[in-house]
C-alpha cells in the first residue's frame, strides 16, 4: 500500500473514532441533561402539590391518614395530575398505591416506593408497554412521620423522539464532516507527499547518474530538511564523481604518456640491435653498442623518473633547462634514428650551425623523435630536410624546421593535430598510433618556454617548426605552462 493511502486510511480511522466518541458523549450528555431537567421539574411539582394537599386537608377538615386512604386518594391523584403531562399516584405508609390519576396498570418495580418510605427521594427509569417511564417518588412527612408519598410517572417517548432526531442530525452532520475531512486529508496528504514524489523521481535520476535534479520545498518541517539533505548529498556525489573522472583522466594521460615515451628509446634499441647483424667493422658495431647503452640508460632514467613522479603525486614530466648547443642535440637525435630511417628508406639533409639555447636535452630529443616518427608513419615521405635557422637570434629565438616531401594534410586535419585523440573525429586512434605525439611535443616545448607550429599543403608536404629561446625563459612563462 502506498504511503499516501496509508496516511489517508489512518486519518479516516482517527476521524471515525473521534466522531464515535463525540456521538457517545453527546448522546449521554443530552439524555442525562433531559432526565435531570425532568427530575428537577417533578421535584418542583412535588413542592407545589404538598402545599395544595395541606390546603385541602384544612379545607375539608380531614386527617392526613384519610387523605391517603382509598376514599380521598383517587380524587387527590386526579386533581393533582390535571393539566399535566405526567401520571400521579399516591401510596400509603404500607406502600399500597391508593390513588392513581391514570387508572393504568401498576408497575412491577416498586424500589422507588420502598426508598420513599425510608425518607429518601427516588428516581427510577423503567420499561413498560408504553415505553420508557421516568418514576419520581418522594415521601410525605407530616408532624415528623411518614404517612405516605407521592409518585410521578412521566413517559419519555418525547425524549426518545428528541434523542432519535438528535442522533439522525448528528449522524448526518458527522457524515458530512467525515466526507469533508477525508477530502481535505486526501488533498493535504497529496501536498505532503508531493516533495516525496519529487524525491523519488530525483533518486531514480541519481540511479542513472544524473545529479542535476534539485528538490525545492517551501515548508519548514522534516520534509524540508530531508529535501535539503538530499540536495547536499546529490551535490557531494556529483563532486566526487567529477573528481573520480578527473583522476581517471589524469591516470589515463599518465599511462598514455609513459607508453608513448618509452616506445622511442625501445624502438632505437631494437633498430641498432638489428643493424649490428648487418655490420662488419668492429668500430661500427661498437658505435651501435654505445647507442644501445645510451638509449638503455635513458630508458632506465625515464622509468626511475616516472616512479618518483608517481610516488610524489606530481605530473609525469618535468624539465631541467640548461644552455645547450641545439645542433649537437639534433645531430645526436638523427644518429639514433638512423636505423629506423634506413629501414623506412628515408633520406635526410641537415643544414645547421652551432646555436646555443636554453632547453632540456632529453625532452627536446623526445620532441624531435615524435616529429620524425610522425613523418615516417603518416606522411609517406622519402626525404626529410632539417634546417636550423639562427637569423631570428636577434629576437632571442632559434628556429628548427623539419620538412618532409610527403602527402601533406588538409586544413581540417591540420586543425586537429594538437587535439587529444578522443577529440579528433576525422582522425580516429588506430593500432599504429595513439594520437599523442604532437600533443605531447607541444606540452614539452611549452614546458621549455618554446613553441611548436605546423604548416602543410595537401600533396606537397609538411613543415614542423620548433622555437627555442636563446635567453632563459622568465619564471612566469614556465609557470603558465
Amino acid at each position: 500500500m502506498r504511503l499516501r493511502n496509508k496516511l489517508f486510511f489512518q486519518h479516516a480511522i482517527t476521524i471515525v473514532m473521534l466522531l464515535a466518541a463525540m456521538y457517545v458523549v453527546v448522546n449521554y450528555t443530552l439524555s442525562k441533561s433531559m432526565i435531570d431537567r425532568d427530575t428537577q421539574t417533578l421535584g418542583q411539582y412535588y413542592g407545589l402539590h404538598r402545599i395544595e394537599t395541606l390546603k385541602i386537608v384544612n379545607d375539608k377538615k380531614i386527617t392526613m391518614e384519610q387523605l391517603f386512604s382509598g376514599s380521598y386518594a383517587p380524587f387527590m391523584a386526579s386533581h393533582l395530575a390535571a393539566n399535566n403531562n405526567f401520571q400521579v399516584q399516591l401510596f400509603d405508609a404500607s406502600g399500597t398505591i391508593t390513588g392513581d390519576s391514570g387508572n393504568k396498570e401498576d408497575l412491577i418495580k416498586r424500589s422507588d416506593i420502598d426508598a420513599a418510605l425510608k425518607g429518601d427521594t427516588a428516581t427510577v427509569i423503567t420499561e413498560s408497554e408504553r415505553g420508557k417511564i421516568l418514576i419520581y417518588a418522594s415521601p410525605f412527612l407530616y408532624e415528623g412521620k411518614i404517612i405516605g408519598g407521592f409518585r410521578y410517572l412521566l413517559e419519555l417517548n418525547q425524549h426518545e423522539q428528541t434523542l432519535a432526531d438528535m442522533r439522525r442530525w448528528f449522524i448526518g452532520v458527522a457524515m458530512g464532516c467525515l466526507l469533508l475531512a477525508l477530502l481535505a486529508s486526501y488533498s493535504y496528504s497529496y501536498y505532503i507527499m508531493q516533495p516525496l514524489f519529487a524525491l523519488q523521481q530525483a533518486l531514480r535520476r541519481v540511479a542513472i547518474g544524473d545529479f542535476s535534479r534539485k528538490i525545492k520545498v517551501s515548508s519548514r518541517d522534516e520534509v524540508r530538511r530531508l529535501a535539503d539533505d538530499f540536495n547536499r548529498m546529490s551535490e557531494a556525489l556529483q563532486e566526487h564523481i567529477e573528481l573520480l573522472h578527473l583522476e581517471q583522466g589524469k591516470q589515463k594521460k599518465f599511462y598514455d604518456n609513459v607508453t608513448h615515451e618509452l616506445k622511442t628509446p625501445l624502438t632505437s634499441i631494437i633498430g641498432f640491435s638489428d643493424l649490428i647483424d648487418k655490420l662488419e667493422k668492429v668500430e661500427d658495431i661498437r658505435n651501435c653498442n654505445g647507442y644501445i647503452r645510451k638509449e638503455s640508460a635513458k630508458l632506465l632514467q625515464m622509468v626511475e623518473e616516472l616512479l618518483q613522479s608517481s610516488l610524489k603525486g606530481e605530473e609525469a614530466w618535468r624539465v631541467q633547462l640548461q644552455r645547450t648547443d641545439l645542433t649537437a642535440v639534433l645531430t645526436d637525435s638523427l644518429r639514433i634514428l638512423e636505423p629506423t630511417l634506413q629501414k623506412s628508406s628515408i633520406s635526410t639533409a641537415l643544414q645547421a650551425e652551432p646555436c646555443e639555447v636554453y632547453l632540456d636535452p632529453a625532452r627536446t630529443q623526445q620532441v624531435i623523435f615524435n616529429v620524425i616518427d610522425n613523418a615516417i608513419k603518416h606522411s609517406k615521405c622519402t626525404h626529410l630536410t632539417l634546417t636550423l635557422d639562427t637569423v631570428a637570434a636577434r629576437a632571442g629565438t632559434c628556429l628548427l624546421r623539419i620538412a618532409d616531401n610527403g602527402q601533406g594534410m588538409s586544413e581540417a586535419d591540420a586543425a586537429e593535430l594538437f587535439l587529444p585523440a578522443e577529440e579528433k573525429p576525422s582522425r580516429p586512434v588506430t593500432a599504429n598510433s595513439h594520437g599523442l605525439g604532437l600533443l605531447l611535443s607541444k606540452q614539452l616545448m611549452e614546458l621549455q618556454g618554446g613553441d611548436i607550429a605546423v604548416s602543410t599543403r595537401l600533396g606537397v608536404g609538411t613543415v614542423v617548426e620548433l622555437t627555442f629561446r636563446i635567453d632563459r625563459p622568465p619564471a612566469q612563462v614556465l609557470l603558465q605552462n
